[in-house]
């Protein structure tokens, strides 16, 4: 490309800061070298992240991480999240492979989330533009369609910069810079696996680009195909991975404990005024206790810990100058990715098959249902099926004496893996198109308009689920002509089979085709994007240089659409009933910034610079929201700079919190008005409040007296329904059935309003210039305080149940907390709890406060050894260090804080050093991560245990064979280190199946990879 203006543009995209090439992060320099005389003096202004200003050196108005493309390549990691999720600014992601095997959607896709706030809180940009949500209905970006080989490098602002890119960006933004203008053809591949030879993963990249039309354009593509292995429990026996277990302490567990839902099935034979008892028939056909020890299923063995997935992309960008002031520009990118998650087989219990009237799950359940003053059991298999065992109805027979048959039934719990293990088959799309022109319309003013166009499609296809109709009828037999068959005609008609669930083995592959379901999921979400801005400067207004500027405008349409199968939508299948979800917004936006220099070239004031910025928006769907920031920026030497912000920034709901019509759930809430009656027409509680195996304990437990006129009871008689069994009973005490059939729904609110934040930043970067040695030193320092308010969340059923009947004022159906319940109004359930829905609502108020310190220093060994005559290569190193002095959040108004720092995810020290040595071909590089110590008592405060500090180390060997093709080799988790956490289901808080917390510490434990790359 010719040398003109446009280097201007080409470096605000380009050049990087700091004192390291090669270790991670790094910062920027106060101020560059100055150039030299045949240099174009357009070199001096470049645009650096966190501003659209162009500066006359490299330096942000607020605090940046800068990673380059060496420093990717020495990390030798495939996805660009798994770099971001290493840096101290970046907290817990919610979806990484290794935690999303058992999600219903989304299997591993890789997501960033900074500071701990979300990472619907966390903007993502490509070359200054947004990026296309990869989780659909947000604005969450998959890391995953961002390649690692096309990257120039990645900025991360961290804080409010809602003010400058809009939306999103209250924890702060990741700009990923793509490489431009390349020439030739480069080839690189890349294999590994782990020390326990899982996990194998492949790369093959092609990079090609060429300038045209006489030098004025250039286009620059790259292809790239990558796999990635699974990892299974079974294979990590050494990690405590393939056997079930259970946390007694955070550190320590319970080896053993297995599911009932087993693949020979247990029977739940149902007792009046008692509970279930849990039974197995046995090879001989006799009917004895369930045992965990004897019977329990190990469901560790068959769990998938790490989502495998193929993928294949492609990248490319093009220019084309005009003339030297006017440049057309595009960019390209189409990704294609598969991952297929595996879980054990589906539990499948009576509960799930056979529901009431309502379409409430129910257990067994033995009692006068009829009112004609007998006993009869519902909600299970009828004894009277040819599939019941002799001997097992016999058991159900000797806990009923002298009721029918045909009033009887069994209840059960199935492991279904006659059918095998469920799993997601996901199919994953982006596509992204940019255009655009920009120039220089005078010496002072240059323009740029874009559009931009990104589409993601999702499309999910689940095995092993069960349709609950077609199950009830292959649970149904009769025997005719010696064969057993399905006793409805129609259904046989239809292909049903008897299933043996008692059995194992007992579910033929006949069976099993007419009951089971292949589920999936359709999503696509769908972004236009118009942008348009002119920045330049004005001189001669201020006697300390010129004023910077930039005015622009944008407009942007988002919509989205996820569709679950028919089965899923009517609740048909034995997963929650979701219904589909579509919606769309658009925002029509103006902003501006000003750099104002205030003082320059002044003893102790060699800059004096102010930062204004600010945005206007209106949204279709929330109205009108503002976000602005101010700055300051202070030189008293050439050496210091003292920087300080405060910001206000917004986020809007996105589409899921708008407009989720809800998603069922099966929540466990406790009723606080379960034991009320009245006594002399005043509320009180009876003696015994619960006891769901014998209600009639409860009832004849007799009143307490000191609970006469109790403010909870008091409310509880004003709900009609409560006060109607309490008429009919004489008091409100609760069945097995009705405690465990509690249902609800988590929906969106198209009357939410957006999220505000408040962000102070106040810091220095010390850069001394006293000589070779100070020069090769550069320290930053910032504090930063974050705050956001009217987060979107919700209140929880517990909490919603509990603040409702608080008191008699506070009973009130139309209420926030009293709005989403409700309860039977008739039959004989009456007053208990049917659905307890909640949505989202602005109540969260969050904080988090800390301090980030970085420095580097890069020193030749000839010159450390005075030893001008050799070639000792250089040394150089990197330090990033962050200390969270608090984090905590406020749930709802009038909540107690709940304080996360110091615990897992959250620790009060973290820090990452990057060392790097080079001497001719050859580069080592180390990188050692520091995780400091955390409490997980914040899970379960019984299980409240500190766990250790923990350090991580990577190295890589690289070698230059030439200048056309190099060599590499690494190894992460040198010493193989794992912070071993207690329990194979989530105990502490983990993802399920991981004895550790994957999303924070390595779980992989040592792995081994190599590569190599040529340029032709």
């Amino acid at each position: 490309m010719r040398n003109h203006l446009f280097r201007r543009r080409l470096l605000a995209t380009t050049i990087v800061g700091g004192a390291l090439a090669s270790a991670l992060p790094v910062m920027a320099q106060i101020a560059d070298t100055p150039a030299s005389a045949d240099e174009p003096t357009a070199l001096e202004e470049v645009v650096v992240t966190g501003s659209r200003i162009a500066r006359p050196n490299q330096d942000s108005p607020v605090p940046v991480s800068v990673i380059t493309a060496q420093q990717i390549e020495a990390t030798g990691q495939m996805n660009t999240g798994d770099i971001l999720r290493t840096l101290p600014e970046a907290g817990v992601s919610t979806f990484t492979p290794t935690t999303t095997t058992f999600s219903t959607a989304n299997n591993g896709v890789t997501t960033v989330d900074l500071r701990n706030l979300g990472e619907n809180r966390t903007l993502v940009l490509v070359n200054g533009r947004r990026h296309v949500a990869g989780i659909v209905g947000s604005q969450i970006v998959d890391f995953n369609t961002i390649p690692t080989d096309f990257v120039d490098r990645i900025d991360v602002v961290t804080g409010a910069a809602s003010a400058v890119y809009g939306s999103d960006a209250l924890a702060g933004v990741i700009n990923i810079i793509t490489q431009k203008d390349f020439e030739g053809l480069e080839l690189s591949t890349q294999g590994g696996i782990t020390e326990r030879g899982d996990n194998e993963n492949y790369k093959i990249g092609l990079k090609f680009g060429s300038n045209f039309s006489d030098d004025r354009g250039n286009f620059v593509g790259s292809l790239g195909w990558r796999r990635t292995g699974s990892v299974y429990g079974r294979d990590r026996c050494d990690r405590d991975m393939c056997i079930d277990a259970a946390a007694t302490t955070a550190r320590q567990q319970t080896v053993g404990v297995f599911s009932s839902f087993i693949p020979r099935g247990t029977a739940l034979v149902p007792r009046v005024g008692a509970g279930n008892l849990t039974r197995v028939v046995n090879d001989a056909g006799a009917v004895v206790p369930y045992t965990n020890a004897g019977f329990g299923y190990n469901r560790s063995a068959e769990r998938q810990l790490y989502v495998p997935e193929e993928q294949i992309r492609f990248n490319g960008q093009a220019t084309y100058d005009f003339n030297d002031n006017h440049r057309f520009f595009s960019e390209m990118s189409v990704f294609h990715g598969r991952t297929s998650s595996e879980i054990e087989g589906n539990p499948v219990g009576s509960e799930a098959i056979y529901q009431d009237q309502f379409g409430i799950d129910q257990l067994p359940d033995c009692r006068d249902f009829d009112g004609d003053g007998d006993n009869e059991c519902r909600y299970g298999v009828p004894i009277t099926s040819a599939i019941v065992p002799t001997a097992l109805a016999a058991a159900v027979r000797a806990q009923h004496p002298g009721i029918a048959d045909e009033d009887l039934v069994v209840g059960f719990r199935r492991r279904i893996s006659d059918v095998g293990n469920r799993g997601n088959e996901s199919e994953r799309s982006m596509a992204r198109l940019v255009a655009g022109f920009e120039g220089e319309l005078t010496k002072n003013l240059s323009y740029e308009l874009s559009l931009n166009y990104g589409r993601s499609d999702y499309d999910q296809r689940s095995n092993g689920d069960v349709m609950t109709g077609r199950f009830r009828q292959a649970l149904d037999a009769v025997v005719i002509d010696g064969e057993t068959v399905c006793r409805d005609s129609a259904a046989r008609a239809q292909g049903c089979r008897p299933i043996f669930i008692f059995e194992e083995g007992g579910i033929s592959e006949e069976a099993a085709t007419y009951f089971t379901a292949a589920t999936g999921l359709d999503a696509f979400q769908e972004q236009y994007i118009v942008n348009g801005f002119v920045s330049g400067s004005l001189p001669n207004v201020s006697p300390a240089g010129d004023i910077g500027f930039v005015i622009g405008g944008e407009y942007r349409e988002e919509s989205a659409r996820s569709t679950p199968d028919p089965l899923t939508q009517l609740g048909l299948a034995t997963g929650n009933i979701t219904p589909e979800t579509r919606g769309a917004f658009n925002v029509r936006e103006a902003f501006a910034e000003l750099r104002i220099p205030l003082l320059a070239d002044l003893p102790y004031a060699q800059a004096l610079d102010l930062n204004l910025a600010g945005r206007v928006s209106n949204y279709s769907t929330v109205g009108s929201t503002t976000a602005w920031a101010a700055s300051v920026e202070y030189l008293p030497t050439s050496w210091l700079k003292l920087r300080s912000q405060y910001a206000v920034a917004v986020r809007a709901p996105n589409i899921n919190e708008l407009f989720n019509p809800g998603s069922q759930t099966f929540p466990q809430v406790g009723d606080p008005c379960e034991g009320v009656t009245l006594i002399g027409g005043k509320a009180a509680f009876l003696n015994t409040r619960s006891n769901i195996a014998d209600p009639d304990v409860v009832l004849n437990s007799g009143v307490d007296a000191s609970t006469i006129g109790d403010a909870v009871a008091q409310a509880c008689m004003l709900d009609s329904a409560i006060a109607a069994r309490v008429a009919r009973d004489g008091g409100f005490a609760l069945t097995q059935p009705e405690f465990q059939g509690v249902s609800g729904f988590n929906t969106g609110n198209p009357d939410l309003t957006p999220e505000t934040s408040k962000t102070f930043t106040i810091g220095l970067l010390f850069n001394p210039r006293w000589n070779d040695w100070w020069s090769r030193l550069s320290v930053s320092a910032d504090y930063y305080d974050i705050s956001i308010e009217d987060g979107v969340g919700t209140y929880g059923r517990q909490v919603s149940v509990d603040r409702c009947y608080e008191n008699a004022a506070s009973f009130d159906p139309t209420s926030p907390f009293c709005g989403g319940i409700q309860r039977f109004s008739g039959g004989a359930s009456v007053g208990a709890l049917q659905y307890v829905n909640i949505r989202n609502l602005n109540l969260a108020e969050i904080n988090v406060e800390g301090l980030d310190l970085k420095a580097s220093y890069s020193l030749p060994l000839n010159d450390a050894f005075s030893a001008p005559s050799m070639d000792l290569g250089s040394l150089s190193a990197s330090l990033t260090y962050s200390h969270l002095i608090d984090f905590s959040s406020t749930a709802f108004p009038g909540a107690a804080p709940q304080t996360f720092s110091g615990t897992v995810g959250a620790p009060d020290h973290e820090a990452v050093l990057n060392l790097l040595y080079a001497r001719g071909p050859l580069q080592v590089t180390m990188g050692v991560q520091y995780v400091g110590e955390a409490d997980v008592g914040f899970f379960d405060p019984d299980l409240e245990s500190l766990l250790p500090s923990m350090t991580f180390v990577n190295a890589q060997v690289r070698y230059d064979l030439n200048d056309r093709a190099s060599i590499y080799a690494g190894v992460d988790n040198l010493f193989d280190e794992y912070m071993f956490v207690a329990g194979t289901n989530g105990d502490i808080g983990q993802a399920t199946g991981w004895t550790t917390f994957p999303d924070v510490y390595d779980g992989l434990g040592r792995r081994f990879y190599g590569g190599f790359r040529f340029s032709f």
